[in-house]
């Protein structure tokens, strides 16, 4: 795989990001009550990781390590959009109240 085929595929991935970040605070803002900052502290997290490995990705000259840095974020953020990201960012706001 060349540079362009990883800019395409994290691209693709920052898409699907956004677009899960954002029914998480459509659906933050319907909620009756909640305080809406565990949510924006979960979906800044969420760009941060990408963000980072992103970063890590293009700094390897191996494809493989390029691929294996992918799928690993892959996996992290699936674990952090499915409610580990809600159960960090709660702990992180019940620290600070």
């Amino acid at each position: 795989m060349n540079k362009k085929a990883f800019h395409i595929l994290n691209i693709v991935t920052l898409l699907i990001l956004l677009t899960l970040n954002l029914l998480l605070i459509i659906a933050a803002g319907m909620s009756e009550g909640e305080q809406i900052l565990p949510y924006l502290i979960s979906v800044a997290l969420s760009f941060v990781i990408w963000g980072t490995f992103y970063r890590i990705q293009f700094t390897k000259a191996n494809t493989t390590w390029k691929v294996v840095w992918f799928c690993l974020m892959i996996v992290i953020l699936y674990f952090w959009q499915t409610g580990l990201g809600m159960f960090i960012s709660n702990a992180i706001f019940r620290l600070f109240e």
